[in-house]
């Protein structure tokens, strides 16, 4: 049978468009949400049987650490590094694994509790390249409501590498995850694997009830207020 190692990717502050990521503000305030959303969604994981790999910008080490000192130690699984150690993360992983699955999160996002689980099980066309996740929900953390979302091609995806061509240096470079679908070969996982947080440092670009992009929608018939409701969806999820 062959073997395949689930790494979780998440860039922390090391790519964005945001010009104060690097301040310790930003670094500050990022932080308190990758362990509200991120680090309780991969605690939550059925199955504990991957690698979090979450990069940041090797000028900001010190703030990191600042910054992660404030909390409890991390599992051995969820683990910070920097641009050298998160390529050495991988080709560790190559060595010893016919397959390595590269999961895509942002690090206030969440997936589901049976998704590395259901990564595990999953078996894929020999062509396929890459896992795509369509169906999710979008929560408003400031207002505390969530809805049923969709995106044609959204930032929850999973790059399928075989080993020995990733260490010969084959890498997807699709142009921003709107292009993942078009440019690989793909297939959907049909679940509702994933919630997108609204919060306040990202409030003016999502709203419930109306497009946010021409590829995504809110399902406005779904929109979940009842708080009891919101709790019990989340649950699933962190």
């Amino acid at each position: 049978m062959k073997k395949k190692k689930i790494i979780v990717e998440i860039h922390f502050n090391a790519f964005g468009f945001t010009p104060d990521r690097f301040e310790k503000k930003w670094i500050d305030h990022r932080m308190a949400l990758f362990m509200k959303y991120a680090v309780s969604s991969l605690k939550k994981q059925t199955n504990q049987n991957f690698l979090t790999l979450v990069r940041y910008e090797d000028s900001t080490e010190k703030l990191i650490k600042e910054a992660l000192a404030r909390y409890k130690e991390l599992p051995s699984n969820i683990k910070f590094v920097n641009k050298a150690e998160h390529m050495n993360g991988l080709k560790e992983s190559c060595q010893s694994n016919d397959y390595i699955y590269i999961v895509r999160l942002d690090s206030d996002d969440l997936y589901h509790k049976t998704y590395i689980q259901q990564l595990h099980d999953y078996k894929p066309k020999k062509d396929t390249e890459v896992l795509i996740n369509q169906n999710g929900y979008l929560y408003d953390s400031v207002t505390d409501r969530i809805a049923h979302y969709y995106h044609f091609s959204p930032q929850f995806y999973v790059y399928i590498y075989k080993s020995d061509e990733y260490l010969e240096g084959k890498r997807y470079r699709p142009g921003g995850h709107g292009n993942v679908i078009k440019k690989f070969k793909y297939e959907l996982l049909k679940n509702r694997n994933y919630v997108n947080v609204i919060h306040k440092q990202n409030v003016s670009n999502k709203r419930l009830g109306k497009k946010d992009t021409n590829t995504g929608r809110v399902d406005t018939k779904n929109v979940i207020n009842d708080p009891k409701k919101v709790r019990d969806i989340l649950k699933e999820f962190m």
